[in-house]
């Protein structure tokens, strides 16, 4: 049985409020998406993984890899115009896939995944079949109207939890509902599986698994991250 991870990297980043895409800049002097990859390269359990980003960033991650000696990346590829697109097309181009192997997938803008937890999510997956990592929600949430921004209502966080990456599940599973579900644009993976009828478990992530969105991100990733 083995597990292939799928790196996600082809956004366009339109909300990080800097010139540089959010993916090549440095936390502590290495870059986010080398970060990313090292984290996922360096559990054992995993034994490929493919990159799907734009024409645009494939040769300078290409460069990154080499240059940080990532281990078991086996292809770059092309993303598509959406997340959605993007994992679809890692999924075709793994080497090693069949219907008792799994495959993890995770946003290359989250570079704190520590292994312990991509590990964690992988051994849930085995006994359940289907996982996201998450953390409970610690703010009040409140339904807005969208067009006067007045509050409608707030609503009960008992039992809402902030999704997160990595998201492991059956290679055949997964690969069959983005066949099924191909043109459309949904949030993550997990919500293609609950479309289709099937159960997803969840596994205790954290708090400092931050996605890299704005610059402000970045900066607190950086104060996570401290000095080493």
């Amino acid at each position: 049985m083995t597990v292939s991870a799928i790196i996600p990297a082809a956004g366009s980043g339109s909300r990080y409020n800097k010139s540089k895409n959010k993916l090549l800049e440095e936390l502590r002097g290495i870059p986010v998406i080398a970060r990313t990859l090292m984290n996922v390269s360096s559990v054992g359990e995993i034994s490929e993984i493919v990159v799907c980003t734009s024409g645009e960033l494939q040769g300078k991650i290409g460069k990154i890899i080499e240059q940080y000696e990532i281990p078991k990346v086996n292809r770059i590829v092309l993303g598509g115009k959406t997340r959605q697109e993007s994992v679809y097309n890692g999924l075709k181009e793994l080497e090693m896939p069949g219907a008792s192997n799994f495959v993890l997938i995770h946003d290359g803008a989250r570079p704190l995944a520590c292994p312990e937890i991509i590990r964690e999510s992988i051994k849930t997956a085995r006994q359940k079949g289907a996982v996201i990592v998450a953390v409970p929600t610690k703010d009040t949430i409140k339904r807005i109207d969208p067009a006067t921004h007045e509050v409608i209502e707030t609503i009960d966080r008992q039992g809402l939890w902030n999704v997160q990456t990595p998201q492991v599940f059956k290679y055949n599973e997964i690969l069959g509902v983005h066949e099924g579900f191909k043109g459309e644009d949904l949030t993550d993976d997990s919500v293609l599986m609950e479309k289709a009828g099937y159960k997803v478990s969840v596994c205790i992530g954290s708090y400092e698994n931050i996605k890299i969105t704005t610059g402000e991100d970045l900066a607190t990733a950086e104060s996570i991250i401290g000095n080493e």
